[in-house]
């Protein structure tokens, strides 16, 4: 036998093909369903894996989602808690509806807002990770991306995507709601975060996008927060970068307006708050709007603690409004997840039932407890039609220094050539801008976005159409 060669013992073989079939397996058996569109898995829709869920169910159930853009819309009812949707990646795992507040129902009225939802999620103990929830219903109108309509809901490393009212958090049957999101990150234009659930946002994006159309303001929260319930919307460590166009407000105070009376027991005492914010300059100096002259701010608790700008700079808060609050360190001991999300008064129902057990979202995974390092990831990729160029922008979901942006083009989106090339200076550039010059008269150019940055997988992004009307 020739000195340098190995000989492999027959039972080492066996046993080594035996370990690779059992890791095999095991990831297999990682999920107890899995999407995909190609038919490789159980499913190819969302809406029918969640339909073969068990109902009853006292444990977390995964459904797996291979990459793919899944136009459907998805219903959880009440009789299937502990569903959890994984995706593939956050990127390019996209659920995506268009339905708004008019449209029908079939049943002769309209599906309202809460029942735009592209996911309406009824069911206990939901989870979601690594996947965007979209609505590309466009602007006009309430169109939701999630309705959450039950208890224990929590989001990682999740998108949100849409214009008004992209993201409900409620309740059902008159219990209060507790929802986590956790490196997530939420687009809209108009009350984009809204309900009157209590939900922690952790280490979030809150992209205010430009707002179409002639307003010259908007809102980013709009919580209804009812008045037997002492906690609201708290955002620790968010960041909300400037969209280069509209000023926005923190949020405003949905049912505290004219038409609302505390002795009726329907005026909200709507509570939201910022600790360890990152500001980006389109948040207005005065920081919180009411409703109307109808509203009664003495009900309000909006405050801040530790606004900061991009730059690490304190905020100047010089200019918040008088009903608003600043907090002291001490006043922030409270705002934690046990105390938002356990017994007391705290979690009560309208009805003053106590919720019957203390929640904490690890349950549904040890991840979300833990950090997760952003992904790459492109949004509100658009293309228009300028004097004498094409105009393409989009945004970053997570800014990262040193992502590469290739805008590509392709005349029959197929075959693609490069148009531009930019690299992310900072981790708080968010908003990107190429140009290109205009196609030929009555063609058409589709264009798209490929980002990379080594060590971390790459995102394609969908096209975008941009069509040369011809020449009269």
């Amino acid at each position: 036998m020739p000195a340098h060669t190995t000989r492999v013992v027959p039972g080492l073989r066996v046993s080594l093909v035996l370990f690779l079939l059992l890791a095999c397996s095991a990831r297999l058996l990682a999920y107890n369903l899995t999407v995909a569109q190609d038919g490789s898995g159980d499913y190819r829709t969302i809406q029918a894996a969640v339909a073969a869920v068990p109902d009853g169910r006292t444990a977390v159930f995964t459904v797996y989602i291979k990459d793919g853009i899944y136009s459907e819309k998805v219903t959880v009812p009440a009789t299937k808690p502990f569903v959890q949707l994984v995706g593939q990646s956050v990127a390019n795992t996209i659920l995506t509806w268009h339905d708004d507040n008019k449209t029908p129902d079939g049943k002769g009225g309209t599906l309202g807002t809460g029942g735009s939802g592209s996911i309406v999620v009824n069911a206990t103990d939901f989870s979601a990770l690594n996947m965007t929830f979209a609505n590309s219903f466009g602007n006009g109108s309430q169109a939701v991306a999630v309705s959450l309509y039950a208890d224990r809901g929590a989001f990682k490393n999740c998108r949100f995507m849409g214009n008004q009212d992209t993201l409900l958090t409620y309740e059902r049957n008159g219990e209060v709601s507790r929802h986590y999101f956790r490196d997530c990150y939420i687009d809209g234009n108009v009350d984009f975060i809204f309900g009157n659930a209590i939900a922690i946002f952790d280490n979030c994006t809150i992209y205010a996008k430009a707002r179409m159309g002639n307003a010259t303001t908007s809102y980013i929260t709009a919580a209804n927060t009812p008045a037997m319930q002492t906690y609201g919307y708290l955002f620790r460590n968010a960041r909300l970068p400037d969209n280069g166009t509209t000023p926005y407000y923190l949020g405003r105070p949905w049912q505290n307006a004219a038409r609302f009376s505390e002795a009726a027991g329907t005026l909200a005492h709507n509570k939201v708050v910022f600790l360890h914010a990152r500001l980006g300059p389109q948040v207005l100096p005065t920081g919180w709007a009411t409703w109307d002259a109808g509203t009664d701010v003495t009900k309000i608790t909006n405050a801040e603690f530790d606004s900061r700008d991009f730059n690490g700079r304190p905020v100047s808060v010089r200019q918040r409004v008088g009903w608003s609050r600043q907090l002291a360190p001490a006043d922030t001991l409270v705002y934690t997840l046990a105390t938002l999300f356990g017994l007391g008064t705290g979690t009560a129902s309208r009805t003053g039932t106590p919720v019957p057990t203390a929640w904490n979202p690890t349950a549904l995974g040890a991840e979300f407890g833990t950090y997760r390092a952003p992904d790459i990831a492109v949004a509100n990729l658009q293309a228009s039609l300028g004097p004498g160029k094409v105009t393409i922008e989009w945004n970053s979901s997570w800014a990262m220094a040193g992502i590469t942006y290739e805008v590509q083009c392709a005349l029959d989106n197929v075959h693609f050539v490069r148009v531009s090339r930019q690299t992310a200076r900072t981790d708080a550039q968010y908003n990107f801008t190429a140009t290109d010059a205009l196609p030929a008269a009555g063609t058409s150019c589709y264009y798209r976005v490929v980002a990379t940055k080594k060590g971390l997988a790459p995102h394609t992004t969908p096209s975008v159409l941009v069509a040369m009307p011809a020449r009269p």
